[in-house]
C-alpha cells in the first residue's frame, strides 16, 4: 500500500521546489506593513525581492498569494492589475488565494507582485489582514512560519497517509500530518481542504485520550473524553459538534468535509474511514501536510508576509435621549481620528474626534469615519441616537377602608392601580415609587402604609424599552368607617373527613352585602391585610386552609373605593361518626344461617339517624348470609351524610385434601394439603394446639398423630385427620424397668399397615423372631433365653409393599 500511495505522491511532488533536485530554494522578501485608507483598492506590498542562490536559476514556475489571516469570503479580493505576457492570473474564493501562473523571470514576477491590489466591500472591520507571498504549491501561514498542502487521495487510509506525509519534504522541511494547534491553522486548514482530510491526531493507543501522533507535539495529549469531554492542560482543539464520538471504533482525526458542521472542524473515524458511496463527505479524500518546526529543518524563505491594518471602531450602539437633551457619542477606534457627517455621502464635516455632543431634540443619525493619518474616504457607519417620547403617567386617587385601629391608618396596594397610571399600558412599563416629588425615599408599591390622610406619594412610570421615565401624583385616602356584620358558610365534610373541604363563597354575599349601596360588589380575601390592599383574592370555590373553622374576610367596593370589610366564618359540619369500611367474614358451612350487619354509629344508637342500604333496607341493621359488599348511607337530620361499606368475605372450615408423611428416615415429616375460603393453620399435638401457620412438620417421632386444620379467620371449625409415622427405636432395654424392654415397629395399628412383617436376626443371619401383628413386639429372648447386648438386624415388609433393613441395639 505505501509503495502505491509512495507512487501517487511522486506524480504529485515531482517538481524541483519539493526538494528533490538538489538546488538550492529561492528567496523572498517584501515590505508591506500599511493602514488601510477607505474601500479604494489598496497595494500588497510596498517592495519586493526575489533572488537565488545558484546563478542560472533566474525563473519561476508560479507565484500563489494568500489572504492567510483575517480573510472574508465572497468580500475580500485580490487583483492583478496590469499586463503580463507570460504571467497570467486566477483567484480562488473558496481558500482567498491568488496564483500567478509563468514561466516568467525573477524581474517579471517582482513587478506583478508589486502591482496586486487588495479590495474589499467589507464595511465593519473586526481583524487585520494578513498576506502570505510563497513561492512555491505549499500555502504559508505567518503565524506559525509553517508550510501546509492538501494532497488528493481518494480512499487513503490514515497509517498510509501518515507515511506518505513522512515520506514528502518541501526544500529540506520534513512532512508530516499536519497538528492544528491553533484557531488560524484550523481556519487556514479548512479554507484549503476540498474534501475530508487526514491530520495527525489519534485515539488509537488510549480510548478517548486523544493526542498528535506526528510532527514537533509527536505524543503531546490534547483531549480527554468524547463529546462531551474537555482539553488537557489548555490544549487547543476544535471538534465538530457531537465529535469525537467513536462511532464503530472511530481512532482516527480528519478535517470534515466542508458540507459538514463548521469550516475546519474536525471528526474521528476508522483507520479506513467511510466507504465509497455518491457524494458520502466522510470518504478520505486525501490528508493535509505540515512543513516545519522538526529538528535539523532548514532556514527556508520560500514565503514571505506582509499585513494591512484596518480601521477598527467599537461604540454604545443604544444611546437614548428622553424626550430632548444634551447628548455625548464616544468612540474607541485605532485610528488617528474619527471623521462625522450628517448624510452617507455629505461633505460637510460636522467633527473631528473620538467625541461628538450637542443638544437634539429628535432621533437623530452621524455618519462615522474613523481614518489614519493621510486618509479621507471610505465606507461610513451610521450611529443613531434615538429620542423616544417619554411614557404616560396620570394623576390618580385611591380610597382604602380603614384598619381594625379606625384611625386613618392603613395599608394600600398602589401597584393595582398600575393600568389607571399607565393610562392602560401594561407591556414595556414598570413603576416606581417614592414619598416625595424628587425621587428620594422608595416604597413598597404593593404594601405601603400612609403616614397621613390623605397622603400624595410619586409614581415613576419606566418605559423598559428605552428607559425614558415620567412622574404622576397618587393621592392615598383612607375611609374611616366601622366593619359589617358576620357571615356564616357551614358545609358537610367530606367522605375524608378531614376537616378541609370546598366552599362556595357566594353563599356569604347577601350577609355580606346587607346594608351596603345598591351596586356594591364583594370580593372574598383569607387575611384582613388581603382584603385591605386587594391582594390574593380567593375564588367563589375555595378550599379551607385551617381545618373545620377558619376565618376569612369579604372586601365591600362601592366602585373603586373601598366600603368595608366583613368577617365570614366557614365551619366544616362533621359526618355522621361511622367505621367507613369494614370487614367480616361468613362461614360458608354454616349456610343458611345468617349473621348481622349494622349500621355502625360509634357513638350510640341515635333514633333520628336515616339509612339507606344497597340492599334497599332502611332500617339500622340488616341479616344476611350472602358474600359480597354491603354499602349503607347514614343520614344526620342536617343532611350530612357518611358512607359505610362492609365487605362480607367467604370463610369455611378446611378439606384435608392429602397428608404427605416422609417415615423411615433421619427425618420424617408430615405436610398437609388441604382447600378452602378459610385461613387456616396447623397442630398434631391437640385440637387446642399449640398451632403452626406451616403446613409441614418436621423431625416428626415416630408413631401415630391426629393432624388438626384450623380456620384462624372466623372460627368456622376445625378438621382432623389420623395419620401414621413409621419407624423403629435404635436400642431397647429389656431390664423389666418399664422403660423400653421391647423393639417393635412404631406406626403400625390395626387402623395402620396392620398386615406388616418384621423378622429379626442375629449378627450371622440366624432368624431369631418374627412379629406378624401391630402388638407383637421382640423382648431380647430367642427360646426363652435372654440374648447378649449387641447389634441385631431386622427386614420389614410393610403392608403397603414397601421393603426396608436396618438395625437396633439390645442394652444389658
Amino acid at each position: 500500500m505505501r509503495t502505491k500511495v509512495f507512487f501517487v505522491l511522486i506524480l504529485i511532488f515531482g517538481y524541483s521546489e519539493y526538494g528533490f533536485a538538489q538546488n538550492a530554494p529561492p528567496v523572498i522578501t517584501v515590505e508591506g506593513n500599511q493602514e488601510f485608507c477607505g474601500n479604494a483598492p489598496m497595494n500588497i506590498v510596498t517592495s519586493v525581492s526575489i533572488t537565488d542562490a545558484d546563478a542560472g536559476d533566474t525563473t519561476l514556475e508560479n507565484v500563489f498569494i494568500q489572504i492567510s489571516e483575517g480573510y472574508t469570503i465572497n468580500q475580500d479580493l485580490l487583483v492583478l492589475n496590469g499586463i503580463y505576457p507570460n504571467i497570467t492570473s486566477s483567484w480562488l474564493v473558496q481558500e482567498g488565494k491568488l496564483t500567478l501562473e509563468g514561466p516568467a523571470s525573477f524581474t517579471e514576477f517582482i513587478d506583478a507582485i508589486s502591482n496586486v491590489t487588495f479590495q474589499t466591500t467589507q464595511t465593519n472591520f473586526t481583524q487585520d489582514k494578513s498576506f502570505s507571498i510563497n513561492l512555491g504549491d505549499a500555502n504559508y501561514l505567518p503565524s506559525t512560519g509553517h508550510y501546509y498542502l492538501y494532497v488528493s487521495s481518494d480512499g487513503i487510509t490514515w497509517t498510509a497517509a501518515r507515511d506518505a506525509a513522512e515520506n514528502l519534504d518541501y526544500f529540506g522541511l520534513q512532512g508530516y500530518l499536519a497538528t492544528l494547534t491553533s484557531e488560524e491553522e484550523s481556519t487556514f486548514a479548512g479554507e484549503q481542504s476540498p474534501g475530508t482530510g487526514w491530520i495527525g491526531a489519534s485515539d488509537v493507543g488510549v480510548e478517548s485520550t486523544w493526542r498528535w501522533e506526528t510532527g514537533p507535539e509527536a505524543g503531546t495529549v490534547f483531549w480527554m473524553g468524547t463529546a462531551n469531554g474537555q482539553p488537557v492542560n489548555g490544549e487547543y482543539s476544535f471538534w465538530n459538534n457531537g465529535e469525537p464520538n467513536n462511532f464503530g471504533n472511530e481512532d482516527y482525526a480528519h478535517i470534515t468535509d466542508p458540507s459538514i458542521g463548521n469550516i475546519g472542524s474536525w471528526n474521528d473515524l476508522p483507520n479506513a474511514g467511510d466507504p465509497a458511496g455518491p457524494g458520502n463527505p466522510y470518504y478520505p479524500r486525501g490528508f493535509f501536510v505540515e512543513f516545519g518546526g522538526m529538528p535539523g529543518d532548514p532556514v527556508v524563505n520560500l514565503s514571505a508576509s506582509s499585513i494591512i491594518i484596518t480601521p477598527k471602531m467599537t461604540f454604545d450602539d443604544t444611546i437614548v435621549v428622553c424626550n430632548e437633551g444634551e447628548v455625548s457619542v464616544n468612540i474607541n477606534a485605532n485610528t488617528d481620528t474619527v471623521l462625522w457627517y450628517e448624510t452617507p455621502s455629505s461633505t460637510t464635516l460636522l467633527n473631528d474626534g473620538f467625541t461628538f455632543s450637542e443638544f437634539i431634540t429628535t432621533t437623530t443619525t452621524y455618519w462615522v469615519l474613523p481614518v489614519f493619518d493621510g486618509c479621507v474616504g471610505g465606507p461610513r457607519t451610521p450611529i443613531t441616537v434615538t429620542v423616544p417620547d417619554v411614557p404616560d403617567a396620570n394623576n390618580i386617587s385611591i380610597t382604602q377602608c380603614d384598619d381594625s385601629t379606625q384611625d386613618g391608618i392603613t395599608s394600600f396596594n398602589i401597584d393595582n392601580a398600575f393600568e389607571l397610571i399607565t393610562g392602560g399600558i401594561i407591556n414595556n412599563r414598570i413603576i416606581n415609587y417614592f414619598e416625595d416629588v424628587n425621587l428620594n425615599n422608595a416604597i413598597n408599591g404593593s404594601d405601603y402604609t400612609n403616614s397621613s390622610n390623605p397622603q400624595i406619594i410619586y409614581a415613576q412610570v419606566i418605559d423598559i424599552l428605552n428607559g425614558c421615565a415620567n412622574i404622576a401624583e397618587v393621592t392615598l385616602e383612607v375611609i374611616v368607617s366601622s366593619n359589617g356584620s358576620s357571615a356564616l358558610i357551614e358545609t358537610c365534610d367530606d367522605l375524608v373527613e378531614d376537616g378541609f373541604v370546598f366552599f362556595d363563597l357566594s353563599e356569604a354575599n347577601n350577609q355580606v352585602l346587607s346594608g351596603a349601596p345598591q351596586n356594591a360588589t364583594v370580593s372574598y380575601y383569607e387575611t384582613y391585610d388581603d382584603a385591605s390592599l386587594e391582594l390574593n383574592g380567593l375564588p367563589n370555590a375555595y378550599f379551607n386552609t385551617i381545618q373545620n373553622e377558619q376565618t376569612i374576610y369579604a372586601r365591600i367596593n362601592n366602585g373603586e373605593a373601598c366600603y368595608r370589610i366583613s368577617e365570614v366564618l366557614l365551619r366544616v359540619k362533621p359526618l355522621p361518626n361511622v367505621n367507613t369500611i369494614e370487614e367480616v367474614y361468613y362461614c360458608l358451612n354454616d349456610f343458611p344461617e345468617t349473621i348481622t350487619l349494622s349500621g355502625g354509629i360509634i357513638d350510640g344508637i341515635p333514633n333520628n339517624y336515616y339509612y339507606n342500604w344497597s340492599t334497599g333496607e332502611t332500617t339500622m341493621a340488616i341479616e344476611i348470609n350472602e358474600i359480597g359488599s354491603y354499602s349503607v348511607v347514614v343520614t344526620e337530620p342536617d343532611g350530612c351524610a357518611n358512607e359505610r361499606t362492609i365487605n362480607v368475605i367467604a370463610s369455611n372450615v378446611a378439606t384435608i385434601d392429602n397428608v404427605e408423611v416422609e417415615d423411615v428416615s433421619a427425618n420424617n415429616s408430615i405436610t398437609i394439603l388441604v382447600s378452602g375460603e378459610g385461613e387456616y393453620d396447623y397442630s398434631i399435638t391437640s385440637v387446642n394446639g399449640p398451632y403452626q401457620s406451616s403446613n409441614t412438620f418436621t423431625d416428626v417421632v415416630p408413631g401415630i398423630y391426629t393432624v388438626y386444620v384450623r380456620d384462624i379467620k372466623n372460627n368456622c371449625g376445625v378438621a382432623t385427620e389420623n395419620v401414621s409415622v413409621i419407624g423403629y427405636a435404635k436400642f431397647f432395654t429389656p431390664n423389666n424397668d418399664g422403660y423400653n424392654d421391647t423393639w417393635k415397629l412404631m406406626g403400625i395399628s390395626e387402623q395402620f399397615q396392620p398386615n406388616s412383617k418384621v423378622f429379626i436376626f442375629d449378627r450371622f443371619g440366624k432368624l431369631l423372631y418374627t412379629l406378624n401383628s401391630p402388638i407383637d413386639a421382640w423382648d431380647g429372648t430367642f427360646k426363652g433365653n435372654p440374648l447378649p447386648a449387641s447389634d441385631y438386624w431386622f427386614s420389614a415388609t410393610l403392608e403397603d409393599g414397601r421393603t426396608f433393613k436396618n438395625h437396633f441395639t439390645l442394652k444389658r
